[in-house]
């Protein structure tokens, strides 16, 4: 099970699988569980696409990213996927999409 150290994650990683109409990454996180490599390298993927739109939006597209800063978010994001992923097998599947 993914395990957010902040709620605000998960929100902010559910508003923009919807923003950017990435109904797979929407269906892994409402999960909360990656069940395979494809899933795990579709989530990967993901984050980075959501990294582009969100320096994009600088942040103002979501509220709780406006106050305390959108890169924070996106690092904290980024620790807990990565964590999740590598710490369940997925280490290869995150760092290929990392690396893109």
């Amino acid at each position: 099970m993914i395990t957010y150290k902040y709620p605000e994650e998960k929100l902010i990683l559910l508003h923009y699988a919807v923003k950017l109409g990435n109904a797979e990454a929407k269906a892994i996180l409402d999960a909360d569980v990656v069940r395979n490599t494809n899933e795990a390298r579709l989530l990967s993927k993901f984050y980075w696409e959501m990294v582009d739109q969100a320096v994009k939006d600088r942040g103002t597209d979501i509220s709780i990213m406006e106050y305390e800063g959108f890169e924070h978010w996106l690092e904290y994001i980024f620790h807990t996927l990565n964590g999740y992923l590598v710490s369940n097998g997925y280490e290869s599947e995150w760092d290929s999409e990392s690396n893109n």
